[in-house]
């Protein structure tokens, strides 16, 4: 299991170029202060970029502030994440709050549970965008194409948008082609399309009288309308039933693995308790490297003959994985919770904690975009601490409140 694992994390760097002339740290908190002059990967609990990386940069943690410039692509995964200094290549970012405050040259994706591009910021190529809040205030010279909950469009897209939300208000300039669709669509004084525009609303028709240019039309295309426009009116009997058994099967099979969690594993969890949190970093960077990295290395296998055997047994091992994906994040956290406040809670103790815990992560997973979001960060951090673990990068008697070595080093390596 160690030697899979190790070969597994190498083989994923090596294809992703992080073997290569890079530089790599993990930590509790990891701060750039000196210019990269290659590719720079980093996983922590927080991260400072605040020098320039002349090569890629890929970054999972808690907290991310890119205040460096970046010269290549940019790769962010991560619940809070600042975006502070002018990126020239692609940026793709994963988080819970999302803020750009300055340009990128390339194309921007991201998908967040908030996703701010202030006011000023241009970018250079094109926009995807899904989120559960999304507000556009810059500019975008490529095409934007958006998913979420709410847009607040207030700034000027060059090229063609295409956009899907609940609720939708426009009060910038798009010059392109438009496809609009939302439950309802608001148009500000200061909206205006320069090309023509499809929409569909499900509330009302909101008036384009002066917000066209010479020669645009407006025309509602009920060809638009979402899926998930109105499944609450089309959901019969049947698949609400058919629903709520696949829930039912979903939370009692997670209960069952919780149990056997703490059943076959208590010596364990207990040893290592209260170190989850001194590990948090480099965890997450494990674990998204595992999550990533080995439904990605069975794919590849399985284009070549000799390969299936392998893609199999890594198919096998994620399949697995994702069976304990909510369970397992509920028990670390239920024995973390005991060691770190000194509770004096028997086995029966945790179990109750841990299926509470496993009950609120369910409900969490819920929502939109940020549940997602959260569910995987916790699942990274929860393979990522049990791969460390049986690696041997933990230290058992290490004390719960005290920084490690390695996190202490973590403070600046470039």
């Amino acid at each position: 299991m160690k030697k899979t694992g190790t070969l597994l994390i190498s083989f994923l760097l090596l294809n992703v170029g992080i073997a290569g002339a890079s530089d790599v740290k993990t930590g509790k908190t990891v701060t750039i202060s000196k210019d990269a002059p290659n590719n720079v990967y980093v996983a922590a609990g927080d991260v400072n970029i605040n020098a320039k990386i002349n090569g890629d940069l890929v970054s999972a943690g808690g907290k991310i502030r890119v205040n460096g410039a970046t010269q290549q692509d940019v790769l962010l995964v991560g619940g809070e994440i600042r975006l502070n200094a002018q990126s020239e290549g692609d940026v793709r970012i994963l988080g819970g709050e999302v803020r750009v405050t300055e340009n990128v040259k390339g194309d921007l994706t991201v998908t967040g549970g908030e996703i701010t591009i202030d006011e000023g910021v241009t970018i250079g190529g094109d926009l995807i965008v899904a989120g559960g809040e999304v507000r556009l205030n810059g500019n975008v010279l490529g095409k934007v194409h958006i998913a979420g909950g709410k847009l607040y469009l207030n700034g000027n897209v060059e090229g063609g948008i295409e956009a899907k939300a609940e609720f939708i208000e426009i009060n910038g300039h798009i010059n392109g082609e438009s496809e609009i669709a939302a439950k309802k669509l608001i148009l500000g004084s200061s909206a205006f399309f320069g090309g023509n525009v499809k929409y569909w609303t499900g509330r009302h028709s909101p008036s384009f009288s002066g917000k066209l240019a010479d020669g645009v039309k407006a025309s509602y295309n009920t060809s638009l309308k979402p899926d998930w426009a109105d499944w609450e009116y089309k959901l019969g009997d049947v698949s609400h039933k058919v629903k709520r058994g696949i829930g039912f099967f979903q939370v009692f099979s997670g209960l069952l693995m919780t149990l056997l969690l703490i059943a076959f594993g208590d010596k364990m969890f207990s040893r290592y308790a209260g170190q989850a949190s001194r590990n948090v970093g480099p965890a997450l960077g494990l674990g998204t490297m595992l999550l990533i990295g080995i439904p990605f290395l069975a794919s590849v296998a399985f284009i070549t003959v000799i390969g299936i055997p392998i893609g199999v047994i890594g198919m096998g091992v994620y399949g697995a994985m994702m069976s304990t994906s909510v369970a397992l994040p509920a028990v670390i956290a239920a024995y973390e919770w005991r060691k770190l406040k000194d509770q004096n809670w028997t086995r029966g103790g945790i179990t109750m904690v841990a299926v509470g815990l496993f009950l609120g992560l369910r409900l969490v997973s819920h929502l939109p975009v940020v549940g997602l979001i959260i569910g995987f960060v916790a699942s990274a951090i929860a393979f990522g601490y049990i791969y460390m673990i049986i690696r041997k990068k933990i230290d058992p008697g290490a004390p719960a409140s005290q920084d490690s070595d390695e996190e202490k080093e973590g403070e600046d390596f470039v």
